[in-house]
């Protein structure tokens, strides 16, 4: 049975070379702090483990593990792993400034669908990545996708991520509404599927951007007023069937997100269009 670890908060709390500053985020078993390097001053993300069991320390370990080995301009690095003194565990990652989608749309509604569009290409990117590395993210969404005013975006929270996925590996979790039915069901087959979950749940946090928060994504419904380039590729993103998903194999999605932009949009760069934030 897991018991909370003894450290209520990390705010004001210097652990080995960092120091936690502020809460930004709590999770089930976790909570997020925005810190810093006590030396250099950089900051720095705490990610603490408040659950203090084995099975809660082996899903911070595996998270760590596979971020380790990962180096992405649009994902989190890793600086250390650290224990406290009641054996609960803190990962330190890069802190990424910015604003997560949900924040976005939360504080102003729908977005454009060239933001989407340019946005969904950057998530892309990083998808990309970590197919090939092997790792399936496990957790797209719209709180776990980070948007800075330079056009650059991040994926992060590798909390429920696999790697090197087979016809025997299970989802380790997932998130309503946002996850492909083979992850909910959690049902065996071939181990690209993970990988396909991931394409299934950016299309849905597509839906999320264009209709501006849960209601659409609810019905799981492309709003009428998206450009039909850009609907149709969102809604062979969302099919239940994840073989009828495309794949890298197939087609490179990067490049097929740009011909989309051009053909909705006429350009396949935003020149920097301003997003509110």
């Amino acid at each position: 049975m897991a018991n909370e670890s003894r450290y209520p908060t990390l705010e004001g709390v210097t652990i080995g070379e960092f120091r936690g500053i502020e809460l930004i985020g709590e999770g089930a078993i976790g909570r997020t702090y925005r810190g810093e390097h006590v030396l250099t001053g950089v900051p720095v993300c705490l990610k603490h483990c408040k659950k203090v069991s084995p099975e809660h320390a082996r899903i911070l370990i595996e998270e760590a593990r596979i971020l380790f080995g990962l180096r992405h301009y649009e994902l989190p690095a890793v600086h250390n792993l650290l224990k406290l003194d009641d054996d609960s565990l803190v990962l330190v990652m890069s802190f990424i400034e910015g604003m997560t989608i949900a924040k976005i749309i939360e504080k102003h509604g729908v977005l454009d669908p060239e933001h989407v569009a340019w946005i969904a290409e950057r998530i892309l990117n990083a998808l990309k990545f970590l197919h090939f590395k092997k790792v399936a993210h496990g957790d797209v969404k719209p709180q776990n996708v980070i948007v800075q005013k330079d056009h650059i975006v991040a994926l992060v929270d590798f909390g429920l991520a696999l790697s090197k996925p087979t016809e025997e590996s299970r989802a380790r979790g997932y998130t309503d509404h946002f996850a492909a039915s083979e992850a909910i069901s959690r049902t065996r087959g071939s181990g690209v599927n993970a990988f396909k979950s991931d394409l299934y749940s950016l299309g849905m946090t597509m839906i999320f951007m264009l209709g501006g928060g849960m209601d659409s994504v609810l019905r799981k419904e492309v709003p009428s007023v998206t450009p039909e380039p850009l609907a149709k590729f969102v809604k062979r993103l969302i099919v239940r069937d994840p073989a009828s998903r495309p794949w890298w194999s197939d087609e490179d999605l990067c490049e097929t997100i740009q011909k989309v932009r051009l053909a909705a949009f006429g350009r396949t760069h935003s020149e920097m269009l301003e997003l509110p934030m």
